[in-house]
């Protein structure tokens, strides 16, 4: 029949949007904020999602897929930026602050700030 995915919002926020990529490869890079916080949720297909410390500069990588994983959660005083890893991937964001305040709370670096091989996929 399918599968079921909760989306909790948690308390505080404010925004929620949508953004599809329709093909694979597809990278946004890098932005963060200093006080919003956004929970990503994939509904569709999959994502590389990295991640970097505004305050260390230490990264991490995460995937999230439509059928496990699909959540992940950004604190503030993080950048980050996302790959769609398939065709017509889809990704749900929740967000604490509105459009207005984001706007004002928006810092952004080159998506090949860790060199382009880190949006590179290896494929099996």
């Amino acid at each position: 029949r399918g599968y079921f995915t909760a989306i909790n919002f948690d308390a505080g926020m404010k925004r929620a949007y949508l953004i599809k990529n329709h093909r694979a490869g597809v990278v946004r890079a890098f932005h963060g904020h200093k006080k919003e916080a956004k929970t990503l949720y994939c509904i569709k297909g999959a994502f590389k999602v990295i991640c970097i410390s505004m305050e260390t500069g230490k990264w991490a990588v995460f995937s999230i897929t439509e059928r496990s994983n699909n959540t992940l959660k950004i604190p503030s005083m993080v950048y980050n930026g996302f790959a769609s890893l398939t065709d017509d991937a889809e990704l749900l964001i929740l967000s604490s602050s509105t459009f207005e305040e984001s706007k004002s709370d928006d810092f952004r670096l080159p998506y090949d700030t860790l060199g382009k091989e880190v949006w590179e996929v290896e494929h099996r």
